[in-house]
Parts: structure tokens; sequence; C-alpha cells
């Protein structure tokens, strides 16, 4: 069951969303010495990264046993503004004392196609045949994606792979995400949501529609994990009080 917390404003989410990510990252590494995560794009974990940086965070959380992966990438060099790794190592990853090695972005390959095969083995090197994030992060488009499960496209069929390429027609963009299934394994998922344009499709993948291909965000069912949904109170809006 989904646990569902609703805050004033962007800014205390954000300091909601510090606060569990902390304190889950230090779980993982206080029970097993490694904490995997799987970081967002978009721009409201922004702030999230950002308050990340900074202390308490920047010296509380034991960053040289953290690993940083992410959900998806726009298959853009990491230099590009619209690259989710640069988004992050701007706002979060250049300021904390985090080794190099323990980064591990989907990279700007030949193809997408042979930039998600290569993020798969990167999985598979970490996970072996059991992959578990402790930690993953999601947004919510306004058309109900997350991660780049895009509406009526291929990637959402997918079970025998953890990685795949998928191509945004409307944005004319090929996108590398990990698929449903790598995503459902982990430990904690946690929906960063904000802004009133999320308000009609919050209140649909929480209150209504059980369409998954129309909303893939409704594919984000963990197998064994905790899922919350961190909203503001203009994306929760329309939600039965």
């Amino acid at each position: 069951m989904a646990i569902v917390k609703i805050y004033p404003n962007i800014e205390i989410l954000s300091e909601a969303a510090a606060e569990l990510f902390a304190e889950k990252t230090r779980q993982a590494v206080k029970d097993r010495g490694r904490c995997n995560v799987s970081l967002a794009g978009g721009g409201t974990p922004r702030r999230l990264y950002e308050l990340l940086a900074k202390k308490p965070y920047s010296r509380e959380i034991p960053w040289d046993k953290v690993h940083i992966y992410w959900g998806d990438e726009r298959y853009v060099p990491a230099n590009n503004s619209l690259s989710n790794q640069f988004m992050a190592r701007q706002s979060l990853l250049d300021h904390i004392s985090i080794p190099e090695v323990n980064i591990h972005p989907i990279t700007y390959e030949i193809s997408p196609r042979k930039a998600a095969e290569e993020y798969e083995k990167v999985l598979q090197i970490t996970f072996g045949d059991r992959p578990q994030f402790d930690v993953v992060l999601l947004g919510l488009g306004d058309n109900g994606h997350t991660a780049s499960l895009f509406p009526a496209t291929d990637v959402l069929n997918i079970q025998d792979h953890w990685v795949s390429e998928v191509y945004v027609a409307e944005q004319n963009l090929y996108r590398v995400t990990l698929t449903a299934p790598i995503l459902n394994q982990a430990t904690t998922i946690i929906f960063l949501v904000a802004g009133s344009t999320k308000a009609q499709v919050i209140k649909e993948v929480l209150e209504g529609s059980q369409d998954n291909k129309r909303l893939p965000a409704l594919l984000i069912k963990p197998v064994n994990g905790e899922l919350y949904w961190l909203l503001d109170q203009q994306a929760a809006a329309l939600l039965t009080p």
C-alpha cells in the first residue's frame, strides 16, 4: 500500500524528502555497508538535491558508501543541459565527498540501444541476478509517465530486460530508462510531485484509472518494498480529503 504525504509547498516537501532519503541511505549502509540509489531527473528533485548537498546531509550521509545510478537519461552528451546527470552533478554530486567511482551514469554510447545494453551490464555487475536498489527517486509527468516509461510505448511491455532505449516522438528524442520490473524490486521508492499541473494526473493515478498503458506510473508497484508519494498541496488539490 502506498504512503501518501502532503506538504504545503515544494520547499517543505523537499525538506521531508531529504530526511527520508537520509534515513533510508543510512539504514542501508548500516545493514549492508553500501547504499544503491537511483536518481530522478526533471525539475522537482532539484531542490532535494540542493538540500542534500548542504549540511547537515552533506556530512551526515555516508556518501563514500553511497552508489549513484539513474532511473533514466535523455540520449544526449553528459555536458548537455538536458542531461539528468548534468543536473544532478550541478545540484548535488559536485558538492559532496563522493568518490567518482561511486557514480554510475548512463553514458552516451554509439547508439541508444548500445547505451541501454551497456547500462544493463553495469547493473549486472552491481546486483548479479538479484537487482534491488535501496532507494529509487521518481517524478511524474503531466501525461502519467515516470522515469522514461511513456504512455503507449513498447518499453512498457518489457519484462526480460532491466534497461531499454525508448523513442519519445513528441520530444523527437531517444531516452534510456530502467524498466518497471527492476524498479519494482527496490526497497524504497519515493515519488516527488509538485505543482498544479500535476493535480489531475495525481488524482487519476492515486484514485482513479487502472490503465497503466495510458498512465505508466501505475506500473510502479514494489514487490516487497515501500512506496511513498510526497506531494505538495497544489499537486494534491483534487484528491479526495
